[in-house]
């Protein structure tokens, strides 16, 4: 859980730089040349989001498993903190849409279709 939560700071500082630099070419009237959504996920992924999935991930596989006092722990922890499980949910929907790069596409389908149903119970 404390990774979650170092990557989660660092993943959320790294979109703060990113905002922040855009405003201030705004401001310097520079001309903004549009930045790709897949240049700012990879560097968002640079940031700590890909290790800040895995974890989440890892938390969603944990607290579907047949020990229902994890997720209440996993809950708790999250809520003690000031987070919640919601942003979790986000970051593994995330992951599951970014994942089975080079892969069929039914491999694709199915390993999402897997990943999302975890956040059912989460």
């Amino acid at each position: 859980m404390e990774l979650h939560f170092k990557y989660l700071d660092a993943v959320q500082e790294a979109d703060k730089k990113m905002d922040a630099g855009k405003q201030h070419r705004v401001l310097r009237g520079e001309v903004l040349v549009s930045d790709s959504e897949e240049e700012l996920y990879l560097r968002r992924l640079d940031a700590g989001l890909f290790v800040l999935q895995h974890i989440c991930y890892v938390m969603a596989e944990i607290c579907n498993a047949e020990a229902p006092q994890i997720r209440q722990r996993v809950h708790q922890t999250l809520n003690m903190r000031g987070s919640s499980i919601d942003v979790v949910r986000d970051i593994v929907k995330e992951y599951a849409e970014s994942i089975g790069d080079g892969r069929s596409p039914e491999f694709k389908e199915s390993e999402q279709q897997r990943i999302l149903s975890l956040l059912v119970t989460l």
